[in-house]
């Protein structure tokens, strides 16, 4: 049969009811459309069971069926089935009331033509195509063809139920895609869809047939295992998903590795309803990202409370920001030929009305994570500045001061006017200004980062890269990107004591930096032992509590009058 034939299935027990139906595809030349004929809705369903059939023509008055009675059962059968109601002169009312419950169209007997029965079929197949598409994407995620977040909730519902019924244990998997949004801003948005459509093909081969995989959105995806005995089990297909995705996936003829992080909350233990199962299941989640990411975590009842914290410590960070709550420490850097102050590093505080002063980095991962540390860099940048010109005019030596840039400070505000700004309004010299940037800011969107650069380096603002080793440590950055400066972590300082391998290391980081003219700063500094060892293999720069500690503006005014002279002496 060809592809473009319709084929009808015609219910009409009446023979010239039906005999007029025939003759009208005739006078038309309908020879596209197929008609079946069936006398009863009985045999009709029998057919129904083993052949397909575009559209069916509909009798209400049949020997075994009549009325809504006909609709119903043929819904029964094959819910997809467009279907158009054939009724006489009295009926109409009747064959309104089929629409409400499945039927596409419906044709008075004895009125119409040809050219009006042909246009209700193809009028009812379209529409009934139609409905089903809707249907599905109330449901069904179109990109992946996975349950969307309204299925799910509806399988949740079922599989919670089903928990109950069995005394058995239903297990939540709340999964995220590691570093997702690079894959969209290095490849594009069209090679992100085809990821996440791998990752779908993939996670449906690592639950049983009865498990429920959904996306809810994003590269967010659930997992619903039903009738689990141990929370073993829950493990086992968390393990089996970080395996399966850790295998290379192609996009653009490229090899991509991406991890997953889960989170794993059961039913009924960690939660007695659908609304507190998805919380802690997301809490799970969101403590497997902040330890390391490509890991599972199942919920504990004490990381309600971390989250508590973490909202309320957000929260006050807002208010701090509103009411300017943060201060500036600076550490100094010093020169290890001359031994004298070179630069300060501006260190960022909060000072919390209860906690006291609190360290950076127990509050700047939430300002990048809300966004707030667009304000708080502003800031930052211009109270450095200025603190530098003050020392300046209170008849201090000049020294740069180095401030830390945050990837966020790349993407969402124009840098470079920002600097060129902030220099002009504090009349300081590009060249007392440092900004030091980590790299993984560099693995970021790399051509807009390295503009950005270019376009400071050339004012004359001095450019580091930051805590070099412990990211991605590639040596393609330090020759495509303009630095001045590379600063090597302190846990390279700290190994270098106790290991030849870590001396080894720290060695060949500062021949590196020099062989590509970079000046070499370490940071970390706690020992003579340390600075013996870093001014043989030729650091230029020195960081650390052997020093200084960070302190206040004032107070590194203090300083620098009473230990200047001791310092250019010797340490």
């Amino acid at each position: 049969m060809a592809a473009s034939e319709i084929k009808v299935l015609l219910v009409e027990d009446n023979p010239g009811d039906a005999r007029l139906v025939q003759e009208m595809f005739v006078d038309v030349n309908a020879s596209e459309f197929v008609l079946t004929h069936m006398s009863t809705l009985a045999d009709a369903l029998d057919v129904l069971k083993n052949e397909n059939f575009d559209v069916m023509l509909l009798d209400l008055s049949l020997p075994d069926a009549h009325g809504i009675d006909a609709v119903n059962q043929v819904m029964n059968i094959v819910p997809k089935q467009a279907i158009v109601i054939l009724s006489g002169n009295n009926d109409s009312e009747l064959a309104i009331e089929a629409l409400q419950y499945g039927a596409q169209d419906y044709l008075v007997k004895g009125l119409g033509d040809g050219n009006l029965l042909t246009r209700a079929l193809r009028y009812a197949i379209e529409r009934k195509r139609s409905e089903e598409r809707l249907a599905y994407l109330a449901q069904y995620d179109p990109l992946t063809g996975l349950p969307n977040r309204a299925l799910f909730h509806d399988r949740m519902m079922a599989a919670m139920r089903h928990a109950e019924r069995h005394n058995s244990v239903t297990a939540l998997l709340f999964l995220d895609l590691d570093h997702f949004k690079d894959i969209n801003d290095t490849l594009g948005h069209t090679a992100g869809d085809e990821l996440l459509k791998d990752v779908a093909k993939r996670l449906q081969g690592c639950i049983r047939e009865e498990d429920t995989i959904a996306r809810l959105g994003g590269d967010e995806f659930t997992v619903i295992l039903q009738d689990i005995s141990h929370r073993e089990d829950a493990a086992e297909v968390a393990e089996k998903i970080l395996a399966t995705l850790s295998k290379p996936f192609i996009l653009k003829d490229e090899k991509v590795f991406v991890t997953i992080s889960i989170g794993i909350a059961g039913y009924p233990s960690c939660g007695k309803n659908a609304e507190a199962l998805i919380q802690n299941a997301d809490t799970a989640l969101y403590r497997a990202k902040s330890e390391g990411r490509n890991n599972y975590k199942f919920f504990e009842t004490e990381m309600n409370m971390a989250v508590s914290d973490r909202m309320t410590m957000i929260n006050d960070l807002r208010h701090a920001v509103h009411k300017k709550d943060f201060i500036l420490f600076y550490q100094p850097l010093i020169d290890t030929s001359s031994n004298k102050v070179t630069g300060v590093e501006a260190l960022l505080r909060w000072h919390h009305p209860e906690r006291g002063l609190i360290p950076a980095k127990d509050f700047v991962p939430l300002l990048e994570e809300t966004g707030l540390i667009i304000s708080v860099g502003e800031w930052v940048l211009n109270e450095a500045c200025r603190q530098n010109m003050l020392w300046q005019q209170d008849g201090l030596p000049p020294v740069y001061v180095s401030v830390n840039l945050s990837v966020r400070q790349f993407h969402k505000c124009d840098l470079v006017n920002m600097v060129v700004n902030t220099l002009k309004k504090n009349q300081l010299d590009p060249h007392l200004l440092q900004l030091e940037v980590t790299e993984s800011i560099l693995m970021d969107n790399t051509k807009r980062t390295l503009e950005a650069l270019d376009k400071l380096r050339k004012l004359g603002v001095r450019l580091a890269i930051d805590d070099f080793g412990t990211g991605y440590s590639s040596i393609s950055y330090l020759k495509e990107y303009p630095f001045n400066i590379l600063k090597f972590d302190q846990s390279f300082v700290q190994d270098m004591e106790h290991s030849i391998n870590g001396a080894a290391i720290v060695a060949a980081v500062i021949n590196l930096g020099h062989s590509i003219n970079m000046s070499v700063v370490a940071e970390g500094v706690e020992t003579h032992h340390q600075l013996n060892m870093l001014n043989e293999r030729g650091c230029d720069h020195i960081q650390g509590h052997l020093f200084a500690h960070p302190m206040s503006a004032k107070n590194f005014t203090q300083w620098m009058k009473q230990k200047t002279s001791s310092l250019q002496k010797g340490c």
